[in-house]
């Protein structure tokens, strides 16, 4: 797969990008990071208990965001495990995005909860252009429900990673 090279899912056109760092797996990882909020689970459910009105939500996930408006909302090292077979596999992938964003998205419809938070993952493969960090295009699979009021927020979250992106490669 190429950088960029669109996948047929059905009779959506999905784009993924797998982008070479030049970087170790281990300074992408920490890069990536840097770039990132974290979102704080016992945070979201206590807000829930609460019943916080929505400018209390705003405000306590605004103080989560990164500098790119996006944050982890969740993380599996999936390498870690995976490594104790057949030699080391440096993978780990990232459920990426952030609530204020979210809210609009699936109030516009439902099925779009599938695809926000979205993934991303980063990976070495060993080959000579470092680890890669690979994600689809939300756009793309934004696109896939063809709902033209969604078309705004798949530009905005694709503005959002590929800023992540070229901080990560300065």
């Amino acid at each position: 797969m190429r950088h960029g090279e669109p996948i047929t899912a059905g009779y959506a056109v999905i784009v993924r990008e797998d982008i070479p760092t030049g970087l170790s797996y281990e300074a992408l990882v920490a890069a990536f990071e840097r770039q990132m909020g974290r979102w704080e689970p016992e945070l979201g459910d206590q807000l829930a208990l609460q019943q916080a009105s929505w400018e209390h939500v705003e405000a306590a996930v605004k103080q989560l965001e990164g500098p790119h408006g996006l944050m982890i909302l969740s993380e599996v090292n999936q390498g870690a495990l995976l490594s104790l077979h057949n030699g080391i596999k440096q993978s780990r992938l990232y459920l990426v995005g952030n609530p204020l964003i979210a809210e609009p998205i699936i109030a516009i419809d439902r099925r779009a909860s599938l695809y926000v938070p979205f993934r991303v993952t980063l990976y070495d493969n060993g080959g000579p252009r470092g680890a890669i960090i690979s994600f689809d295009r939300p756009s793309s699979f934004l696109g896939a429900l063809h709902q033209p009021a969604l078309a705004p927020y798949g530009k905005l979250l694709d503005a959002k990673i590929y800023s992540v992106v070229r901080s990560i490669m300065m």
